[in-house]
């Protein structure tokens, strides 16, 4: 079954601001999930004929942020590419129900602009190159103009022949220059004036007037009109002439005062379009700025830009009065902090998450899956098994990886059983060895060549709020450790974030996993909040780097006592 294109079908399943391994994983595969149950294909999940059905959405993994080595890492050792980038999910064009645009060539007549107009309900419409770029817009409006205007410009005009020859339904006697750039005169005019007055740009509009259709001819006009042409055949003679001298001899049923009066109907549509100072918009513009630029342009639709710069839709402020918002399912957070920004504009379908259940509201009953345990892959395998979908060895390998990146190997203290269990039987799904994976994953994790500390820093940044202080803890992991110099640039990258961004602390855990605990990099304002955190562990106040032997989890040791000072330090 194909996926549907339209934008109110879509669900982004994303992790939180700075994502980890297990994050981008747990997106990729709980969109894999989700998918098989809605009844779509998907290439590493596939449902049970009895499965529990599923709303017919298209779910789409999302990251908000860069993709760390260690992820990189995984991802290419399974055959995954990172998920789409979304900075935000504010609403956007791609969200509007829009209108198709009325596409119109370069140089069609006003007369079937007009007509299409009319029969496509549409106000507007899209003037287009042969290459299907915009050219312009015309409306309705412009076209009425071109009418009221005629009658004073009607003694010259510039079309294409067939354009004229399209509108008025003529026979061609005769063909000359594809293009009429000139005067149009009128058959009451007698011979000698004509012959002075009348040149090669030229046309006459004339009836039953031989003499005048000879001078006509002989002068070499552009065109000659032969209008009542069943009371005035034209001569086989002066066709012959006419045909000869490269002059156009059209014969029209109506009668002359008709057909002047449709001249201008044979006028291509470029001539009254607007060229310049078009706004247009893409299917990324946020539906804020678009609803502002409007509100300082004189059109009611405006075209909306596919990545080619052809026009696919058309969009005008009633599209944006109540704007479609966007569907998300967070997966390994559920604090608005951490999440993805413009959270709020969103509505949240679900949440998948092992961490503490944070500041996240919504208006209308969601799933909410929190488990103790070490891992939102851990979640992820138990969903697909509960819901009876099989997994393809490479999403298996992928989640074990995950797993085992969160939970340190299951050496951290956030590592249940479940982890343990969950891993082995996706290993063994995956036909690899549990141990080896381990090693390559955390080999990974602790990679820090040519690394820059402002990038260390951001790469597992987690922000939380407690009462009226934001506070940011990263995370890096590393086996071995970390060299002084590096650590001095990481304590000044510290330092700097804390004041430009205005935290009120924010900490770097650098976590030795073969020492089994964590050097942190401490910058508060509050000079004894590390004393009221981890004096208990011999901290002072003021401490800017220290150790904490045995503490490797920021979700269970580091910021639950970092919380309940700051708690503490409010209350004083």
């Amino acid at each position: 079954m194909d996926m549907p294109k339209s934008a109110p079908n879509k669900v982004y399943i994303i992790g939180h601001k700075s994502p980890d391994c297990d994050s981008i994983v747990s997106a990729i595969a709980y969109a894999e999930i989700k998918n098989a149950l809605a009844g779509w294909e998907s290439a590493h999940a596939c449902a049970s004929q009895d499965a529990p059905g599923e709303p017919h959405y298209v779910y789409i993994p999302a990251r908000p942020g860069p993709v760390n080595h260690e992820t990189a890492t995984v991802l290419s050792s399974f055959g995954f590419e990172a998920p789409q980038f979304v900075p935000n999910v504010y609403p956007q064009v791609s969200d509007v129900q829009f209108d198709k645009p009325m596409l119109v060539p370069e140089g069609a007549p006003l007369r079937d602009v007009w007509r299409g107009m009319l029969d496509a309900k549409s106000a507007t419409a899209c003037i287009i190159d042969p290459d299907g770029r915009l050219s312009g817009l015309a409306t309705l409006g412009d076209i009425a103009r071109a009418e009221l205007y005629a009658p004073a410009q009607k003694d010259r005009y510039s079309f294409p022949m067939a354009n004229l020859v399209k509108v008025l339904g003529a026979e061609v006697l005769a063909e000359g220059q594809p293009e009429f750039d000139g005067r149009v005169f009128v058959g009451d005019i007698g011979v000698d004036w004509a012959r002075n007055a009348m040149s090669a740009c030229d046309m006459l509009v004339v009836s039953d007037r031989p003499d005048l259709q000879r001078v006509a001819i002989e002068k070499r006009i552009a065109a000659l009109m032969i209008t009542d042409a069943g009371r005035a055949p034209v001569s086989r003679e002066l066709v012959k002439l006419a045909r000869s001298g490269g002059t156009w001899v059209l014969s029209v049923e109506a009668d002359t005062h008709s057909c002047l009066g449709l001249l201008w109907q044979a006028v291509p549509v470029d001539q009254v379009m607007t060229k310049h100072d078009v706004a247009t918009f893409i299917l990324d513009d946020l539906v804020s700025e678009v609803r502002e630029e409007m509100r300082t342009r004189p059109f009611k639709l405006y075209p909306v830009m596919d990545e080619h710069g052809r026009p696919t839709g058309m969009i005008g402020g009633n599209h944006l009065a109540d704007p479609a918002h966007k569907r998300i399912v967070m997966v390994d957070h559920n604090e608005k902090t951490q999440s993805v920004e413009g959270i709020d504009t969103a509505i949240v379908l679900e949440v998948i998450d092992h961490h503490r259940i944070g500041s996240i509201e919504t208006d209308h009953p969601i799933l909410f899956v929190n488990r103790p345990w070490g891992s939102t892959a851990t979640i992820v395998s138990a969903l697909a098994r509960q819901n009876r979908v099989t997994l393809s060895p490479a999403l298996s390998g992928l989640l074990a990886s995950a797993i085992i990146s969160d939970t340190l190997a299951f050496k951290s203290p956030t590592s249940t059983v479940q982890d343990r269990l969950e891993a082995e039987s996706l290993a063994t799904c995956a036909g690899v060895d549990l141990g080896k994976l381990a090693k390559a994953v955390l080999e990974a994790k602790t990679y820090i060549e040519d690394a820059d500390p402002g990038e260390i820093l951001r790469s597992d940044f987690k922000e939380f709020t407690v009462g009226k202080s934001r506070l940011g803890i990263g995370q890096a992991t590393t086996s071995g450790g970390f060299s002084a110099d590096l650590k001095r640039q990481l304590l000044a990258a510290t330092r700097n974030l804390m004041e430009d961004a205005g935290y009120a602390l924010v900490a770097l855990m650098l976590t030795d996993v073969t020492e089994g605990g964590s050097e942190v990099l401490w910058a508060a304002r509050d000079g004894s909040l590390a004393e009221r955190a981890f004096g208990y562990t011999g901290v002072e106040a003021g401490a800017q780097v220290f150790w904490l032997p045995g503490v490797v989890s920021r979700k269970q040791q580091f910021a639950p006592e970092i919380m309940r000072a700051v708690r503490e330090l409010e209350r004083s």
